[in-house]
């Protein structure tokens, strides 16, 4: 394991929270935001319901206690902001992160937002939060597993979970180049965060090789020190398959509910966890696999091109059983839609690096995809029509590729455009 992943590092828990709260403390991550979104009341909520494959269904309440575990600089305020009905508590083991967060917040005026300066290897919640966010976190700690036993243990019997860990094969490359950093001297006597990014910054400027690491490195000499240290120096580094996350996840009592799309797979255009295979046999023995098997086929196969590793789970005695993907898709034509063009606030990074509320606000309908299919179906779209009458209507094929697509780009929480009847 330690030829595979990023541990020359990892001597105890107390340890590494130590090294990870010196090195956030250091390169505050992420850098700030250019604009935060303000939503209405109560949208989110059913949105989240959406996303997890309950149309009209009020899977999740609409009031949600949620914690924001490992939040960063901004996270826990962009989520006060978009669930500005929930109460929500942001933690981190950084205290400069966190000074940053609770500046901006109290700069805007976030009035359901509490943060707390803590490891997540030091909480000891109970049935607690009807919905945690964890992203990007836990595969930094001294022993993963253990960290999400405690997040398992703070979610409440019906809540879901929002986890991203990394991809193993998105990761090949960065954790090759932390390792390679780590050999010029003996980090695991004396580790220097201040020396790794002389000797990265020397790595970046002479690098002697035409490989796919040297491509890589050629454009980012321009990043800002944050984005290189959260790249190629993380102290402590885990990645994950769909099967090893499982097996983890499993491990603490919790189960896949299904992909949450996010921005980043968005950008690189990797929205499903599902090939499109041409040839019918193959097809047909592909698609008939559980959803679990059939994804870790596709990540297998797509490798660095696979979307992230970024699920909604739940726990595995919850009250409601998991559908499986196609159900949920079954389920989405089955049910009928009405347009909900809601406005959004826009807080404003200013010259002075200061929020400013823009005096304009953003129709949620502006961020419509150019993609002529999505626009139609939004447009035909009447409260009336279920969507498979929808699909009828415009002739569009109900194949699972083009009926999954469909329902992440019209009512999912990066595309929220369409609401069932019933929200």
């Amino acid at each position: 394991m330690n030829d595979l992943f990023n541990l020359t590092l990892v001597e105890s828990r107390e340890k590494v929270d130590q090294i990870n709260k010196t090195f956030y403390g250091r390169y505050n991550y992420p850098w700030p935001a250019s604009v935060f979104l303000a939503y209405p009341t109560g949208i989110s909520s059913l949105i989240l319901n959406q996303d997890i494959g309950y149309y009209g269904e009020h899977r999740m309440p609409q009031k949600l206690k949620i914690w924001v575990a490992g939040c960063g600089t901004n996270q826990a305020l962009f989520t006060a902001l978009r669930f500005p009905d929930a109460e929500v508590l942001g933690t981190d083991l950084s205290s400069n992160s966190l000074s940053v967060c609770r500046k901006n917040a109290d700069q805007i005026g976030v009035a359901n937002l509490r943060l707390e300066e803590k490891s997540l290897n030091d909480i000891n919640y109970v049935d607690e939060f009807d919905y945690i966010i964890c992203t990007g976190v836990i595969h930094h700690n001294a022993s993963p597993g253990d960290t999400l036993d405690r997040l398992s243990n703070a979610l409440k019997k019906d809540g879901i979970m929002e986890l991203m860990v990394y991809n193993y094969y998105h990761r090949l490359i960065t954790t090759a180049c932390q390792k390679a950093v780590r050999n010029f001297y003996d980090a695991s006597s004396s580790y220097d965060m201040k020396r790794e990014m002389i000797l990265m910054r020397r790595i970046m400027n002479d690098f002697p090789c035409k490989n796919i690491l040297g491509d890589y490195l050629k454009g980012q000499l321009t990043f800002p020190e944050a984005a290189i240290a959260d790249t190629y120096l993380q102290p402590v580094e885990y990645s994950y398959t769909i099967q090893s996350l499982e097996e983890m996840a499993d491990a603490s009592n919790l189960e896949y509910l299904n992909h949450c799309i996010n921005q980043f797979d968005v950008k690189d255009n990797y929205l499903s966890w599902n090939m499109n295979f041409k040839d019918p046999e193959l097809k047909t023995l592909y698609f008939s696999l559980p959803d679990v098997k059939r994804w870790q086929i596709s990540n297998l196969l797509m490798f660095n091109e696979s979307p992230m590793l970024w699920f909604y789970l739940q726990r595995k005695d919850s009250s409601f059983a998991r559908k499986p993907e196609q159900d949920i898709c079954n389920q989405f034509m089955e049910t009928i839609f009405y347009v909900k063009p809601f406005q959004i606030q826009r807080y404003m990074l200013g010259e002075d690096d200061r929020y400013f509320l823009s005096d304009k606000n953003m129709s949620v309908l502006s961020l419509l995809p150019d993609d002529p299919k999505v626009r139609s179906v939004v447009q035909a779209v009447d409260g009336k029509l279920k969507m498979k009458d929808v699909f009828y209507k415009l002739k569009i094929p109900t194949d699972f590729h083009t009926v999954n697509n469909m329902r992440l780009k019209t009512t999912s929480a990066i595309f929220p455009f369409l609401m069932a009847v019933g929200n």
